[in-house]
């Protein structure tokens, strides 16, 4: 590796570092990852791919709940000092980690149960595919998505339907 590769090796692994330490506990990823010794050696193995793949896709899952709920707070403002969103005359109570957890369970799960062989490589073409298409038309699938589950679960809310509500979202 050249000066200037070993500069941009260590500026990725440094913000590696400290995603991190930002995290609490939430974003580990695998050692080999901050080894700026690791980089320019050989290709990655399949598991290291692998690896790289899901650290990434937790990321890419955390900003995509993140523009969710600035977007969230874009539309509808704060309901005692949490996102909201509404529907009709509900309004529904959102954290990071609940979106998370609806991407998880029905974004990722069926891309897993889809493309068992490509496992998180498959996961995280998808949140690419989603980053290029909001760059260049500014339209998130995930938005419209999040939106749909969420129109469904207030509207199971306002009938009484609490046990399929639990299903949808966890």
């Amino acid at each position: 590796m050249n000066d200037i590769e070993k500069a941009q090796v260590a500026r990725l692994v440094s913000r590696l570092e400290d995603l991190k330490a930002r995290s609490n506990g939430t974003f580990n990823p695998p050692a080999w990852m901050l080894d700026k010794n690791r980089y320019g050696k050989n290709s990655l193995t399949p598991q290291e791919q692998q690896e790289w793949a899901e650290s990434v896709s937790h990321s890419m899952r955390s900003t995509v709940a993140l523009s969710y709920l600035i977007e969230c707070g874009n539309r509808w403002g704060m309901r005692d000092g949490q996102h909201v969103f509404r529907a009709g005359n509900t309004a529904l109570g959102l954290t990071r980690e609940l979106i998370e957890n609806v991407l998880i369970v029905h974004v990722e799960n069926a891309i897993l149960s889809e493309q068992p062989e490509q496992k998180y490589l498959a996961v995280y073409l998808f949140y690419a595919r989603n980053d290029e298409e909001k760059e260049r038309r500014g339209y998130s699938w995930f938005s419209d998505f999040l939106d749909d589950l969420f129109i469904d679960v207030a509207a199971q809310l306002r009938a009484g339907e609490t046990t399929a509500i639990n299903s949808q979202i966890h």
